[in-house]
């Protein structure tokens, strides 16, 4: 009963992430297009410069090596999507956090430069390693990254500021991760039940995507938050073990 439980567990984890990207459908086929059309115009104007009497090979290397820069970017969208959906073994590893929350934040944030939001990162250098997996929490990173910006997108605030912050919890054990925004805040009312499932702030939420981020948190020793940010807006986080390098060392 236990082995199926934890297996329900993790489906319900995977339908989760599907979940998440179907709400960010349009923004994704936006930016995968993006360098797409650019890859598409860069060869045109490569194919017009091959065609002159006098080609100039510089700007046509320059225009070549630009497509590929940006079918790189296309890639690079395309592999995070991939790795982000992929059902996987439930598996814990010694992973960078800085790493994964910015790896989760990249996927994210697709689409927010276009409402004006600027995100700002301030990652201790005292925090880096953890004891996580990496889909999962990087789906949690995701879940709270995306609400920030879908709650500033709907707002009718002028300033919109994200702000990521990893920094040491009051647990000198676990690290600690935030995601501030200026939004318009949670409806006290509705804060304490935030984490429950099918509670959802967003007109066409589906409510489980902080149900399943609490999961996640909390079976991994860790715990999750929201609270009124200073001044206006919502900060939401969460811990997670860390791993200390004398333990990476006495594992050796």
């Amino acid at each position: 009963a236990e082995a199926r439980l934890q297996e329900l567990q993790s489906e319900l984890v995977h339908v989760s992430r599907l979940t998440a990207l179907g709400e960010m459908a349009s923004a994704l086929a936006h930016e995968i297009n993006q360098p797409l059309s650019a890859i598409a115009n860069y060869l045109k104007g490569s194919r017009l410069l091959l065609m002159r009497e006098e080609v100039q090979h510089e700007r046509v290397a320059e225009a070549v090596e630009r497509a590929a820069a940006e079918a790189l970017r296309a890639g690079d969208i395309i592999r995070r999507l991939r790795d982000f959906v992929a059902r996987g073994e439930t598996e814990r590893t010694i992973e960078s956090l800085p790493k994964l929350v910015e790896e989760a934040s990249a996927l994210a944030l697709v689409g927010a430069k276009e409402h004006g939001i600027r995100v700002q990162y301030e990652f201790s250098p005292a925090i880096d390693l953890v004891l996580v997996d990496k889909v999962q929490i990087q789906q949690v990173v995701l879940n709270l990254v995306r609400n920030a910006v879908d709650a500033m997108a709907e707002s009718e605030f002028s300033k919109r500021n994200l702000t990521i912050v990893i920094e040491q919890a009051d647990d000198e054990d676990m690290a600690q991760v935030s995601v501030t925004d200026t939004g318009p805040g949670i409806d006290p009312e509705v804060a304490d039940r935030l984490f429950q499932p099918f509670i959802s702030t967003k007109r066409r939420g589906m409510g489980v995507g902080l149900s399943i981020s609490r999961t996640i948190v909390e079976a991994h020793g860790g715990r999750i938050w929201v609270r009124p940010a200073p001044g206006s807006g919502a900060e939401f986080g969460f811990t997670v073990q860390r791993v200390a390098s004398e333990e990476l060392y006495d594992g050796e």
